[in-house]
C-alpha cells in the first residue's frame, strides 16, 4: 500500500502540466486543414468488426514482425478480446493460446504449463519487454495485448524461458483526450472498478495516461476474501520527430487468502461440501509490487536507430499458507482427519536492468540488425519455514490451531541472493527473396550468483540460439522452422558439480489464408526437450540427471464468418514425458525416513494431452453483441508420481451486451452449466475445486 499511496501523489503533477491544454479542448474544433486533429480511438469502444487476428507481434525478435513472415507459433491476444471476455488476470488471457493450460497457485498468483512445462521453472513473464519476479496475479487492467513465444526464448531473454516467454504489452500514452470507466458486480460480492484517461497537449508532443483498479471480493470457497488496488500512471514526450521518451510507473496491491483446496482420500475427493475450506485462520497473502520503466528511443539516422530500456521491478510478499499433507484415520478416534502444515514465506525480490540497443535497417530494407546488451541485477532476500498446525476432522470441522505456531528448525530455509548479469545479443532479419526470409539470434550471458545466507558463488557463462526461417510459395501459404536453445542456472540443492540447465527445441509449421483472407489458420509441430533437471540419486543426495520431453501439435484458427461475427478456435496435444526423473518421498516412520522413487516414463504433471478453446462473437447493428465460447481440458496428472488426477471437463461461458456512443452495458456468464471441475492439486494430497456458475454485470462509460 505505501507504493500505491506514492503513485497516486505523482499523478498530480502531469495533470498539472496538462490543465492548460485541457481547458482548451472545450474550444471549437480548428479549420486548419493543416493541422488535423488526432485520430486515435480506443479500441474498447469500437462497434464496427475489428481485426480479430493481430498481424504483427514483438516478442519474437524485439521488433515489429508480421505474423506472416514469424518463424514460430506465436500467440497473441488483443484488447478487443480480453475486453470481450472480460479478463481479470494473465491466466484468463492465457486461455486462449493453444498449448497453454491455465493454473493458480495456491490462488494467490499466475501458475500455467506450456507445452508441458511449467511456468515457475521453465518459463518467464515480461511486462513491456522487462522481466517480472516470481509469483503474482498480473492484472489485465491495463494491458492492451499479451503476446506469448512458445519455446526456448534466450537468444533474446537470458536465462530460464526453457519453454516460453509471456509479453504484457500495457496502454500507453497517445496523442488524444479520451477517457473511460467501467464498472462490475458480481457473485460472491465481487466488485470491480477500473478507469482509463488520457490526456494530451495541443501539438500532441507530450501524452499523459492513466489506468487504474479496485477489485474486492469474498471468492466462491470460504474464507477466500481477496482485494486489489492498482495504479499505474505513464508520460510519453516526443521533442521532435527523432526522439520519444516514454516514462512508466505502477505499483499494486494485493491483498487475497490461499486456497489449500480439499484433502484427496485414495486419490479422490471425499463427499464434503466444494466450498468448506480445511485451512488455518492464520492464511494470508500480502504483495506490493512496483515497476518502473523508462524507454529512450532516438533516430541516429535514417537507416539508424537507438533504443535504451531502464527497468526497476519489486515484489514484496508475504504469507502463511495451509498445506494439506493428506487424510489419514486419526489414531484416537478412527475418523478421517485432515492433517496440515503451515507454510510461512517472506520474500522481497528486486530487478535493475537496463538494455541498450542499436536498429539498423539498411536502405535496400532486406536487412534489419539489432544489436543490444543488457546488465542487470536480480536479488531475491527470503525465509521459508514450515509450521506444524493440528488435524482437523475431515467431516466435521472443528478449527482448535492456536498462536504461536511450532516452526521445525530443519525444515527452515534462507536466501539473501544476488546475481549480476552481462549479457550482449544480436538479431538479424535478412529478406531474402519475396518468398524467403531468415531470422537468426543469439545471446551470451555472463552471470555471477553469490548467496550470503548459504555462502554459494558461482559464476556462468552461456550462449542462447535461435535459427528460424519462413517460405511463402504463395500469398496465401507460408512454412515456416526454427530450432533454438536455452539454458538455466542449477538448482542450489545440488550436491557436487552444478551444470546449466539446458532445453532445445525444433518447430515446424504452416500458415494459411483462405475465403479471400477471412479465414487464418496455423498449424505446428514442434519437439522440446530439458536436461540437468535436479532430481535425488538412490542415497537422496540431489544430482542433476533428470529429463524431461514433450512432444505436440497445435493448431489455430481465426475467422470472420460474416459480417460481425467472428471466432477464434485453438487445440493442441502434448504428449509430455519425464525420460528420467526420480523424487524423493519422506517416510516418517521409516529408516531412513525418506525414499527415492523412481518416476522416469511417468506422463509431466498439469500437462493434458488434449486442450481446445473456441470463442465466437457477433455485433449487431443495434448495438447488441453476443458472444459465447467453449473449453475443453482433458485428464492430467497432479503430481510427477501419477498416482492422482484431475478428470476431464469442458466449460462454457457467455456474455451479452447493449451499448450506444457512449456507454455499455453487459452481462458475462462463466461455467454455464455450473459443471464440477477442479483445478491445480498439491502433489497427491489435495486439489482445488474451480468456479461454479458465476455472474457479473458490467457497466462502461466513455468520457
Amino acid at each position: 500500500m505505501r507504493n500505491l499511496i506514492l503513485t497516486t501523489l505523482l499523478i498530480a503533477l502531469p495533470l498539472a502540466v496538462f490543465q492548460p491544454a485541457l481547458a482548451q479542448e472545450s474550444e471549437p474544433p480548428r479549420d486548419d486543414p493543416a493541422e488535423p486533429a488526432a485520430e486515435y480511438v480506443d479500441e474498447l469502444f469500437i462497434e464496427e468488426s475489428l481485426p480479430f487476428l493481430p498481424d504483427t507481434n514483438t516478442i519474437t525478435a524485439k521488433l515489429p514482425l508480421e505474423t506472416g513472415w514469424t518463424p514460430a507459433n506465436v500467440g497473441v491476444v488483443d484488447l478487443e478480446l480480453l475486453s470481450e471476455q472480460k479478463s481479470r488476470v494473465l491466466g484468463d488471457a492465457l486461455e486462449n493460446v493453444s498449448g497453454v493450460n491455465v493454473h493458480t497457485g495456491n490462488g494467490v498468483f499466475d501458475f500455467f504449463i506450456l507445452r508441458g512445462f511449467d511456468s515457475l521453472t521453465s518459463g518467464l513473464v515480461l511486462t513491456d519487454g522487462a522481466p517480472e519476479p516470481e509469483s503474482s496475479f498480473y492484472q489485465m487492467y491495463n494491458t492492451e495485448r499479451v503476446e506469448v513465444f512458445k519455446g526456448p526464448a534466450g537468444f533474446l531473454y537470458g536465462s530460464n524461458p526453457l519453454s516460453g516467454v509471456v509479453n504484457l504489452v500495457r496502454k500507453q500514452p497517445v496523442p488524444d483526450d479520451f477517457g473511460s470507466l467501467s464498472l462490475s458486480f458480481g457473485s460472491w460480492n465481487t466488485t470491480d472498478a477500473s478507469f482509463d484517461l488520457n490526456r494530451s497537449n495541443d501539438s500532441g508532443s507530450a501524452s499523459f495516461r492513466v489506468n487504474g483498479l479496485f477489485l474486492a471480493g469474498d471468492g466462491y470457497r470460504d474464507g477466500r476474501e481477496r482485494d486489489v488496488a492498482a495504479i499505474n500512471p505513464a508520460f510519453s514526450w516526443r521533442p521532435n520527430e527523432r526522439t520519444a521518451l516514454h516514462l512508466n510507473l505502477e505499483s499494486l496491491s494485493s491483498e487475497y487468502v490461499p486456497d489449500a483446496g480439499l484433502p484427496l482420500v485414495d486419490g479422490r475427493l471425499p463427499d464434503v461440501s466444494r466450498d468448506r475450506s480445511y485451512a488455518s485462520p492464520f492464511d494470508f497473502s500480502n504483495q506490493d509490487v512496483l515497476r518502473l520503466q523508462l524507454d529512450v528511443e532516438h533516430k541516429l539516422t535514417d537507416r539508424l536507430e537507438l533504443r535504451n530500456k531502464l527497468y526497476i521491478r519489486e515484489l514484496d510478499w508475504t504469507t502463511d499458507g495451509t498445506l494439506l499433507n493428506g487424510a489419514f484415520p486419526s489414531f484416537t478416534t478412527g475418523r478421517l482427519e485432515a492433517f496440515r502444515t503451515l507454510v510461512a514465506l517472506d520474500d522481497r525480490q528486486n530487478f535493475v536492468g537496463n538494455q541498450f540497443e542499436l536498429l539498423w535497417s539498411p536502405r535496400d530494407s532486406r536487412h534489419q540488425l539489432l544489436a543490444g546488451i543488457e546488465v542487470a541485477r536480480f536479488s531475491d532476500e527470503y525465509s521459508l519455514d514450515i509450521g506444524l498446525l493440528p488435524s482437523i476432522d475431515l467431516l466435521n470441522p472443528v478449527e482448535t490451531a492456536t498462536e504461536p505456531v511450532f516452526f521445525l528448525p530443519d525444515q527452515s530455509a534462507r536466501g539473501d541472493s544476488r546475481s549480476d548479469v552481462i549479457a550482449p545479443y544480436l538479431i538479424e532479419r535478412f529478406q531474402a527473396s519475396d518468398k524467403l526470409m531468415l531470422l537468426a539470434g543469439v545471446r551470451f550471458d555472463s552471470i555471477d550468483f553469490k548467496d550470503d545466507a548459504t555462502g554459494d558463488t558461482r559464476s556462468q557463462s552461456e550462449a542462447s540460439p535461435m535459427l528460424g526461417i519462413v517460405y511463402a510459395p504463395s500469398q496465401s501459404t507460408a512454412l515456416y522452422a526454427n530450432v533454438a536453445g536455452s539454458f538455466a542456472p542449477p538448482s542450489p540443492r545440488v550436491a557436487g558439480e552444478r551444470q546449466v540447465e539446458e532445453s532445445r527445441q525444433l518447430e515446424v509449421g504452416a500458415r494459411h489464408n483462405f475465403c479471400d483472407g477471412r479465414f487464418h489458420s496455423t498449424f505446428a509441430l514442434y519437439q522440446l526437450e530439458r536436461d540437468n533437471i535436479a532430481i535425488p540419486d538412490d542415497n537422496g543426495f540431489t544430482q542433476q540427471a533428470g529429463d524431461q520431453r514433450s512432444r505436440g501439435l497445435e493448431f489455430e484458427l481465426a475467422a470472420d464468418l460474416k459480417r460481425g461475427l467472428r471466432a477464434v478456435f485453438s487445440y493442441a496435444y502434448t504428449d509430455s514425458e519425464l525420460t528420467n526423473f526420480s523424487e524423493l518421498v519422506i517416510l516418517p516412520f521409516s529408516n531412513p525416513p525418506f525414499a527415492v522413487f523412481d518416476r522416469s516414463g511417468n506422463s509431466s504433471a498439469f500437462a493434458p494431452e488434449h486442450l481446445a478453446n473456441l470463442w465466437l462473437s457477433k455485433n449487431l447493428p443495434s448495438g447488441l453483441r453476443i458472444s459465447g465460447g467453449a473449453r475443453f481440458v482433458d485428464d492430467q496428472f497432479i503430481s510427477e508420481d501419477n498416482s492422482a488426477s484431475i478428470a476431464s471437463y469442458a466449460l462454457l461461458n457467455a456474455a451479452v451486451s447493449y451499448g450506444r456512443r457512449d456507454w455499455r452495458l453487459g452481462l458475462r456468464l462463466r461455467n454455464l452449466t455450473d459443471q464440477d471441475y477442479e483445478t491445480r492439486g498439491f502433489g497427491t494430497s489435495a486439489v482445488i475445486p474451480g468456479e461454479p456458475l458465476s455472474a457479473a454485470l458490467s457497466f462502461e462509460y466513455r468520457l
